[in-house]
């Protein structure tokens, strides 16, 4: 008889135990639902199924996972983390093209906690109805969606990011030192998952240098000293392998091929062509030691020379990447030859070009406004600020790259958005 009492007791405690757990997250459960199905229409639409498209960037992040597992080596462009993330199914057997398809799953779980994780940051503004819609919003930013189908590292990037800002806004509402340490941890790891984050990460960690030096001896700080650990790991291991202590040469690539090789042609009066670039020709003759010498001639010789000609080819970059579409849907074939695939594709198309213009606009004035009004008064707002324009900024380094850079903002412009709304009653979360 007793056993059935205690029985009975431990169903009900579970029964209650669930129902308030679901009541509670039921938003969170919801916006993860919505998620999945939009990325399934998508499939559906698209025939993403069928599509045997891989971005030359996504074999660079192939070629770098296999070398670190199975040849336990470094890759002289994409760094180690991303690496050790997507090709952990090669210690399960998987082969070298299984990558492709393991890519899209993490990619998918990654991006449904990152519509969770704005959630939780959109609450702390508006109310939960609002916070969800916002969500949604998020969840129709198909630029972004996109990405998910391919072994790139847009959406563990933008993951990486919007988490650090999550713990940063802990920080900043609390007080409690454990959340700054996750805050700049992350942070600093996402330059292990896309350098470009680099300058933004010493940005945070110069700002809370004294901080973090009154709490160095705290054993938290173990987090950060291993993420700054596993980033002169990467590093030290470039200088060995190739020769120059740096997280990755990617960005020395990037400006000798894009911005400054446009430059060289507005010089010489004649056409920039991405896919055909006699410059990168010329620099992928060499080792990347003397890759990383020749661009820096390059640039130094431009900037003494070329100066006019660096600006016009940067506003031309920044212009071109502000007003264009995604290019995923732009390279994906109608296979079946279906006129939904066609309707779908213009549509995606003409959606993607009008949000990464929408967006890009309202993230610059809303950041503006916000560093001029926030940056003595809410620090979690003045970084979301200053990232905004700090990647609309870099993303004139490079060209005809539709929304790639730009989508990095979307999220962090919400943000804005929801602190701007949370001093309208109809919008503001009830008081606690």
């Amino acid at each position: 008889m007793s056993n059935l009492v205690l029985f009975n007791k431990l169903k009900t405690y579970l029964y209650n135990f669930m129902t308030l757990f679901f009541k509670k997250y039921s938003n969170h459960f919801l916006l993860a639902g919505i998620g999945m199905i939009s990325l399934l229409l998508l499939v559906v639409l698209l025939d993403i199924h069928q599509q045997t498209l891989i971005f030359p960037d996504a074999t660079n992040y192939n070629e770098s996972a296999t070398n670190l597992y199975w040849y336990v080596r470094g890759h002289c462009n994409r760094p180690l983390l991303m690496a050790a993330i997507y090709g952990f199914p090669l210690v399960f057997g998987a082969s070298e093209f299984d990558l492709y398809l393991t890519a899209q799953f993490i990619n998918g779980v990654f991006w449904l906690m990152t519509i969770l994780l704005m959630y939780e940051i959109f609450i702390q503004y508006v109310s939960t109805k609002v916070a969800f819609w916002l969500s949604i919003l998020f969840i129709c930013f198909f630029g972004i969606s996109l990405y998910n189908f391919h072994f790139l590292a847009e959406t563990p990037f933008l993951f990486f990011l919007v988490a650090s800002f999550y713990f940063l806004q802990k920080y900043r509402q609390t007080k409690v030192f454990k959340w700054l340490v996750f805050a700049l941890s992350i942070i600093v790891l996402s330059m292990l998952i896309k350098p470009a984050s680099k300058f933004f990460a010493l940005l945070m960690l110069l700002y809370f240098i004294r901080e973090l030096i009154r709490n160095y001896t705290k054993k938290i700080m173990i987090v950060l000293y291993s993420s700054i650990g596993l980033c002169l790991i990467q590093a030290i291991g470039i200088k060995y392998q190739f020769g120059d202590f740096t997280i990755s040469y990617i960005d020395s690539v990037t400006f000798y091929n894009y911005l400054f090789s446009k430059a060289d042609c507005y010089r010489k009066g004649t056409d920039f062509d991405q896919m055909n670039n006699p410059r990168a020709d010329y620099l992928f003759t060499f080792k990347v030691h003397d890759q990383k010498k020749i661009v820096k001639a390059d640039i130094i010789e431009q900037l003494q020379n070329n100066k006019i000609n660096l600006v016009k080819a940067y506003l031309h970059n920044f212009v071109w990447n502000t007003a264009s579409a995604n290019v995923v849907p732009i390279t994906y074939s109608n296979i079946n030859n279906s006129k939904r695939f066609e309707i779908t594709k213009s549509f995606l198309i003409w959606l993607t070009k009008y949000q990464n213009r929408i967006m890009t606009i309202l993230g610059i004035v809303l950041s503006l406004i916000m560093i001029r009004k926030y940056y003595k008064k809410d620090i979690f707002l003045l970084f979301v600020a200053v990232f905004i324009l700090y990647i609309i900024g870099i993303s004139g380094i490079s060209s005809n790259q539709g929304d790639r850079f730009h989508i990095m903002t979307y999220p962090f412009t919400l943000i804005l958005i929801a602190n701007y709304l949370k001093s309208k009653p109809f919008f503001a979360p009830p008081q606690k």
